[in-house]
């Protein structure tokens, strides 16, 4: 019996962390560059739109995944061009793009399903239980390639961290930016699909909750290195996971009240960087 426990706790702590790969991953790309990325919670929440909506008109989940991609890369040239063309702050726009996110999100559903609420429910397929993991192992294995393994990967990081010398070679670093800020978008809105379609089986307003402020705090906390990044987040995850262990555990929400239940990963994370001493080594070029 305790065994099962283990088991449940470790299968809820992967599948809750599934969000923050990608939106953690989305950062990576956007922080490295040098662009600071707080808008990673519009991006979770118009991907979670749009793969819902998707799947409830094409009857296709592996469909929607991509339709959420590309829309919430569309989405992201608002800000690539407010930020890298008119020089805008990024923390503002990125605030700006979040805030636009919940307000046009319900017109856009008002228009569609007559509902400013959840979208209608989708029919969820038997694979689409195992589809979550092969597009994170796919999108991870192809973000660290293409990071760390190749000349463009090299490129981005010195938009991040020498602007000058990347300029002095005859290649544009706002273009690095650009295209790192386009992919940033793209893979956290996959993100956003696993939120509407694996987690649930609709959108409902607001169902990213902070996700994307946690993604970044992950990998900030993690000093700006992917692979670290991924494994703060599973510790968020299994944060999250024993929270809702322990709110369905009539023994325990006897004694606690939910509202304390309900703080362990905002406490854990205080905790954590409190007790774990982590040089942080941001990207120079980071604004």
């Amino acid at each position: 019996m305790m065994e099962s426990a283990y088991i449940l706790l470790i299968l809820a702590t992967l599948r809750l962390s599934l969000p923050l790969f990608f939106a953690a991953t989305g950062a990576y790309f956007s922080e490295k560059s040098g662009v600071a990325q707080i808008a990673l919670e519009s991006y979770l929440l118009v991907g979670a739109f749009t793969a819902a909506s998707a799947a409830y008109m094409t009857k296709s989940v592996t469909l929607a995944y991509f339709i959420a991609a590309v829309v919430t890369a569309l989405f992201a040239q608002i800000f690539c061009v407010l930020i890298l063309k008119f020089k805008a702050n990024s923390i503002v726009i990125g605030t700006g793009m979040n805030l636009l996110a919940m307000g046009i999100i319900p017109i856009i559903s008002k228009t569609i399903f007559n509902s400013t609420g959840s979208t209608p429910s989708v029919e969820l397929p038997a694979y689409n239980a195992y589809l979550p993991y092969i597009v994170l192992v796919l999108t991870v294995g192809m973000s660290y390639w293409l990071s760390e393994k190749t000349i463009w990967g090299l490129q981005m990081k010195f938009a991040g961290e020498k602007k000058l010398a990347l300029q002095s070679v005859g290649i544009s670093a706002t273009k690095r930016q650009w295209q790192s800020l386009t992919i940033s978008a793209f893979v956290t809105g996959l993100g956003g699909a696993v939120l509407s379609t694996a987690l649930a089986s609709a959108y409902s307003p607001l169902m990213s909750a902070g996700r994307g402020f946690i993604a970044l705090a992950a990998l900030i906390f993690a000093g700006w290195n992917y692979p670290r990044a991924l494994i703060v987040c599973l510790f968020f995850g299994f944060c999250e996971a024993m929270q809702i262990q322990l709110q369905s555990n009539a023994a325990v929400s006897e004694y606690i009240a939910a509202e304390f239940i309900q703080m362990i990963p905002y406490l854990a994370t205080l905790i954590a960087l409190l007790l774990l001493k982590i040089k942080f080594n941001p990207p120079a070029e980071l604004k």
